[in-house]
């Protein structure tokens, strides 16, 4: 059952601290990229959506999986597709970046397991950014949004953004699919994908989780 409070979500994130994915995996869900986050999703009781809105618009909260290794982040976190014809349409305040990370459950996973299935999720906590945090997004999404729109996505490079960066979202790495501009011209664009720079999470970790304290967010 979808969890109605903010209150409930969380009790039951904080419950599944400790247990390995395997636990709460069936036949072949334990296998794949994304699988962590999808399972981890179930068992907060959140339905699969495709939307692009929060996991839980009702709560307007987004869930997160963090894989770490000894409390360290080892990845970036996607955030959500950056479509040049939405991007032309929005902005800031109607983003779909900015309505995924106005309230996050980050549900910390240890990656250090080979098997995905004996990897233990930690304990979970609860993030709104301040206001010099949101500043510093909103300053990436506006910059990378502006050219994406004007379809110059090929100039920006996985370097560019303080918190935020524009990296490719496809499988293989050929893939393109038809696009327009601000301006209505069409063109063929790679699949693009909003994602938060590691650093940035990872100082969000460290201020819930400080680093020279023994409770690591990837313990139970």
């Amino acid at each position: 059952m979808m969890p109605r409070t903010e209150r409930v979500l969380l009790a039951r994130a904080l419950a599944l601290a400790g247990r390995p994915l395997g636990d709460i995996a069936t036949g072949s869900e334990a296998r794949g990229k994304g699988a962590a986050g999808a399972l981890v999703e179930r068992a907060l009781g959140i339905a699969p959506s495709s939307r692009p809105e929060p996991d839980l618009p009702a709560l307007g909260i987004e869930v997160k999986t963090l894989p770490v290794v000894g409390g360290r982040l080892v990845e970036s976190t996607w955030v959500c597709s950056a479509a040049p014809a939405a991007l032309a349409q929005e902005t800031w305040v109607s983003s779909r970046v900015r309505a995924k990370l106005a309230r996050v459950l980050f549900v910390p996973v240890d990656a250090s397991a080979t098997s995905l299935a004996e990897r233990r999720i930690g304990t979970a906590f609860l993030w709104s950014p301040s206001a010099a945090d949101e500043a510093l997004v909103r300053g990436d999404w506006e910059d990378l949004a502006d050219l994406v729109a004007r379809g110059l996505a090929s100039v920006i490079s996985a370097r560019r953004g303080r918190a935020l960066q524009l990296r490719p979202k496809a499988r293989d790495a050929r893939q393109r699919r038809r696009a327009r501009t601000a301006d209505g011209d069409e063109y063929w664009a790679r699949p693009l994908g909003f994602y938060l720079r590691r650093a940035f999470v990872q100082r969000v970790v460290d201020g819930v989780f400080p680093p020279d304290v023994e409770d690591q967010p990837s313990r139970s």
